[in-house]
């Protein structure tokens, strides 16, 4: 789809990540589980009945309501699931599940189970359209399985009512400008909560983690082994959790950290953000190029002093809109994400700093021309609109620490913009959904342990913009049963993505087919 600001604005949303402690039995165990979390709680579910454990998937060919273009061979079907596990008797909702056979059929392996992160994207897809395929060896002996989480995709999307899902461009700088920000951010949540139903309260990753445990006795694997990438490793983190006894071979690639709270993940993002834009500027300054400046310093000091004189006075795009501090602090992020490249952002920077901001305009123009369209299709555009909902519904549930009222968002928004002027105020403001959300949140920031769980595998990349290396490396620590692979480089998700890593691929389908882990910490060049 083509970049918006608003779409940019979601996409660097913060990966916040909190969990509740909890042990309990399998899906088709014979007495009903039980656990007390941390905090001395009664987590208690009830066995869920035969009609959920022994459902039979109807597997036919995927739809073009999966996907457009289906790899040969792919497969859809349906798996319902209790909205509520502690009312199994209640509300159900439809899960979409693809898969694609192994290849080598009469070394079969089981199924290996993909989510793709998020939180709110479908893997469904993914898998069915070929767009994530796992390791050469891997996608030999496994049957790969995608699925949309409860609430994104094809599983019973949530819904808002036409109209309210827009959220404000540019954050609040007065009392009243964030008295009409909550205001509005609380009708969109209760309208989005009236259209969606009963779901919305229970797209929580412990739900989703138990949806995982019906998924895997359902398709008859003795363990659940399992790829998440992003917030799908935070997935992961709950299964291992609630069924210990049930872990097989689990990728974690691209890790969040369960143990550092909603303000602690938006802390950790300005300062990755920070550090990406002082080697944009010593690279700059490396290769002789001193159009925004001769030093790294006078380079961030020019950037910084121009985000401050464009929110005290913004200038003027070509269509008449304001260009302001946060606009500029979107397309910094753009770039510390990879959507647009640093090269290409430079001679935009340089225009702006001289009162033209139209180059701004062009950037949007090139990057909607490389994505194939030039608007995108009603489709797109609720897909787009599911997610950015649905990750609100996640985080809001997962995360308890988000700020309450205008006032704590104004203190805490001047206590991020005094340690990052570039991106401080705008990451802190777009905790306004988890602010203003109408259900409670029932997640705790926590560490990951997992007793009794077999041996994990941890991936990352050594320069991560979203899930930075110092993520891996905390749960690395949590889990005494893990191993921590480390690919060199840039990106998001280091296993079995473009472009590729032998070295990677390899460590990691090592695990996967035959169970070796590579060394405590090991490190592939690229």
């Amino acid at each position: 789809m083509p970049i918006t600001r608003r779409s940019m604005a979601r996409s660097a949303g913060l990966l916040a990540v909190t969990t509740m402690l909890v042990t309990v039995c399998g899906a088709g165990g014979a007495a009903a589980s039980r656990s007390d979390d941390a905090r001395g709680r009664d987590t208690s579910v009830p066995v869920l009945p035969a009609r959920f454990t022994q459902q039979k998937v109807q597997w036919t060919a995927c739809g073009p309501d999966v996907t457009p273009e289906a790899v040969p061979g792919a497969q859809c079907g349906w798996v319902r699931v209790p909205v509520d596990y502690a009312a199994p008797d209640g509300k159900t909702v439809t899960l979409r599940v693809s898969r694609l056979p192994a290849k080598d059929h009469s070394r079969r392996l089981g199924s290996l189970f993909f989510n793709p992160g998020g939180p709110g994207a479908g893997g469904a897809a993914d898998v069915a359209n070929g767009d994530w395929q796992a390791g050469e060896q891997a996608r030999a002996r496994y049957d790969l399985v995608g699925f949309d989480p409860r609430g994104t995709a094809g599983s019973g999307q949530i819904k808002c009512p036409d109209g309210v899902a827009e959220e404000p461009g540019n954050p609040p700088r007065t009392a009243s400008e964030a008295e009409k920000a909550f205001a509005d951010a609380t009708r969109r949540a209760r309208a989005c909560q009236k259209a969606s139903g009963a779901v919305l309260a229970h797209m929580d990753s412990v739900s989703v983690a138990r949806d995982l445990e019906v998924l895997r006795t359902v398709l008859g694997d003795a363990k659940l082994n399992y790829t998440g990438v992003s917030y799908g490793t935070f997935i992961g983190q709950q299964y291992m959790k609630l069924f210990p006894g049930k872990v097989g071979r689990m990728v974690l690639d691209g890790v969040v950290n369960p143990a550092a709270d909603l303000r602690q993940v938006a802390r950790l993002d300005l300062k990755t953000s920070d550090d990406a834009v002082r080697r944009y500027a010593h690279d700059l300054v490396a290769r002789g190029d001193d159009r925004l400046g001769a030093t790294t310093e006078e380079i961030l000091r020019r950037l910084t002093t121009f985000a401050r004189e464009l929110d005290r006075k913004p200038l003027q795009g070509a269509g008449g809109e304001e260009f302001t501090g946060a606009d500029l602090s979107m397309y910094l992020g753009m770039a510390v994400s990879g959507e647009v490249s640093w090269q290409r952002l430079t001679p935009a920077l340089v225009a702006a700093l001289h009162g033209d901001v139209t180059a701004f305009d062009r950037l949007d123009a090139e990057a909607a021309g490389e994505s194939g369209d030039e608007e995108p299709a009603p489709q797109e555009e609720q897909t787009e609109e599911n997610e950015s909902m649905s990750m609100s519904a996640v985080l809001c549930l997962d995360s308890p620490s988000a700020p309450r009222t205008p006032k704590q968002m104004f203190a805490t928004a001047d206590a991020f913009a005094e340690q990052s002027p570039l991106f401080g105020r705008s990451y802190a403001w777009q905790m306004i959904d988890c602010a203003t959300w109408p259900i409670a949140p029932t997640g705790a920031a926590e560490p990951v342990r997992a007793p009794g769980a077999a041996p994990v595998l941890l991936v990352s990349y050594t320069d991560d913009q979203l899930t930075p290396l110092a993520n891996a490396r905390a749960v690395h620590r949590q889990l005494d049963h893990s191993s921590l692979l480390v690919r060199k480089g840039q990106g998001h998700a280091a296993y079995a993505s473009a472009p590729p890593s032998t070295c990677t691929d390899r460590a990691v389908d090592r695990y996967l087919v035959g169970g070796k882990l590579p060394a405590k910490v090991a490190n592939c060049s690229g």
